[in-house]
C-alpha cells in the first residue's frame, strides 16, 4: 500500500508540493479551512480543516495513519511540530518552530549566541516609542510573511503609524522595531538532517518600493553574483544561526543582508522558501529536488542534496513599471521561459508580494544571458 502523507495547505503556493507527492507514489492527504482552494482538487483526501488545528490535524494523522507530515507554509510549522512529537514522526522540534516563527524569539536568541543583530525592541500598542530616535527603523509584525506589515521609517509619525498597521498583521498583536541594516540582500536554501547542515545554494535578491518604505522582492536570480569570500561569509553565519537555534531534520530559508561589516540574518524560516525559489530556481540551476528532499525528511528517508549540474535561473515578478515588458517578453516565446502567469494589470503600489501582477521563470547556461533577460524586462 502507498505510503500516506499529510500536507497542511492547499493555496496556490502549495500545489506544486501536492503535485510531486503524487509523482513520488504517495497517498496526498491535504488540509485546508477553504474547501475550495485549488489543491484540494488535487488530492488524494482533502480534509476541510484550518491548518492551525493542531488537535483536529493530530486526529486526522492518527485516524489516517501518515508515515509524515509537512507544510510549505510558515504558521503550520509549529502543528508540524506538535504532530511530529507526539507521533514520534521525523520534524523540526516545537522549540524550533516557535522561533522560527517569532521574529523577536529568534533575535534574542542570536544575540545570546554572539550572532550579529541590529538594535531591536519589541512593542505592542502600549509600548511607548518616544525613546526610539536613531532613524531609521524597520518594523515588522513578529510573526507574519509575505512583507506584510514590513515598513522602514524615518520619523517619529511613520514609526507610530508603521507599528499600527504592522500590529493589525501580527497573530499575537506584537511587532518588533529594529534598526535598519544596509546591504545587498540574499537567501540561503538549506537542508538540515541528523544535526548535518547542508547549504544548496544562495540566491540574490532584488527588491522594490524603498523610496515608500517597502521592501518586496521583485527579483530571484541564482546563483548569487558574490565573491568566494563572501559566500563564506554567508555559509559560516547561516551556519552558526542554524546551530543556536537547534534545527534538525527540516529545510531552512535563510534571508540576509551583507555589507561591509559582514553577514547580518534577517530572519530564518524552518521551512522551503517561497516565491519559486526552492519550487523552480533551485532545481532550474542545481538539478536538486527540494521539494521532493522535503517529502523524503518528512518520511525519514534519506535525501539527495547533490548538485547535478550548474545553470543560471531567475524569477521576475510583474508590477505595473515593467508590465508591458514582461507580456511582450513572454509573448515572443524566448527560449529561456521556463513558466509564467500574467494577472490583470492594476496600476497599484506594490507594498507586499501578494500584490505582485504575475512572474515569468527563466533559465540559462551563463549568468549574461540571465542579465540580459532581466535588464530587458525589469
Amino acid at each position: 500500500m502507498n505510503k500516506k502523507i499529510l500536507i497542511l495547505g492547499a493555496g496556490e503556493m502549495q500545489i506544486p508540493i501536492i503535485e510531486k507527492a503524487k509523482s513520488m507514489g504517495l497517498y496526498t492527504i491535504v488540509a485546508d479551512m477553504s474547501a475550495d482552494a485549488p489543491g484540494m482538487k488535487i488530492a488524494d483526501m482533502p480534509i476541510t480543516i484550518s491548518t492551525m488545528d493542531k488537535e483536529g490535524i493530530l486526529t486526522c494523522c492518527k485516524d489516517c495513519e501518515v508515515q509524515g507530515v509537512l507544510t510549505t507554509s510558515d504558521a503550520p510549522v509549529n502543528v508540524v511540530s506538535y504532530v511530529g512529537e507526539t507521533l514520534g514522526l521525523p520534524s523540526m522540534s516545537m522549540e524550533v518552530a516557535t522561533i522560527c516563527t517569532n521574529k523577536y524569539l529568534q533575535r534574542v536568541r542570536f544575540a545570546e549566541n554572539g550572532i550579529k543583530v541590529p538594535f531591536f525592541k519589541v512593542c505592542d500598542e502600549n509600548t511607548d516609542l518616544s525613546g526610539l530616535k536613531d532613524f531609521p527603523y524597520i518594523v515588522k509584525p513578529v510573526d507574519s510573511s509575505a512583507s506584510r506589515g514590513v515598513k522602514k521609517v524615518a520619523n517619529y509619525e511613520e514609526l507610530t503609524e508603521a507599528v499600527s498597521e504592522a500590529i493589525e498583521f501580527s497573530r499575537s498583536q506584537k511587532v518588533i522595531v529594529e534598526s535598519f541594516i544596509s546591504g545587498k540582500e540574499y537567501s540561503v536554501e538549506t537542508y538540515t538532517q541528523n544535526n548535518e547542515t547542508i547549504i544548496i545554494t544562495i540566491t540574490e535578491k532584488l527588491c522594490i518600493g524603498e523610496d515608500k518604505g517597502f521592501f518586496v522582492e521583485d527579483t530571484h536570480i541564482e546563483p548569487a553574483r558574490i565573491s568566494d569570500t563572501d559566500w563564506a561569509i554567508i555559509k559560516a553565519e547561516v551556519t552558526k544561526a542554524i546551530a543556536a537555534i537547534g534545527i534538525d531534520n527540516c529545510p531552512t530559508h535563510t534571508e540576509i543582508k551583507l555589507n561591509d561589516k559582514g553577514a547580518f540574518i534577517i530572519e530564518i524560516a524552518c521551512r522551503l522558501g517561497g516565491d519559486y525559489i526552492t519550487s523552480d530556481l533551485v532545481p532550474l540551476s542545481t538539478g536538486v529536488d527540494m521539494l521532493g528532499n522535503l517529502i523524503k525528511i518528512a518520511l525519514g528517508e534519506k535525501i539527495d542534496v547533490e548538485r547535478k549540474y550548474n545553470k543560471c535561473a531567475a524569477v521576475q515578478f510583474l508590477n505595473p513599471d515593467n508590465y508591458e515588458r514582461c507580456k511582450l517578453f513572454i509573448d515572443s516565446g524566448d527560449s529561456h521561459i521556463r513558466r509564467y502567469e500574467v494577472r490583470p494589470f492594476e496600476n497599484k503600489q506594490i507594498e507586499n508580494s501578494l500584490d505582485r501582477l504575475g512572474f515569468v521563470i527563466v533559465q540559462a547556461d551563463c549568468m549574461s544571458e540571465i542579465e540580459e533577460i532581466i535588464s530587458k524586462i525589469k
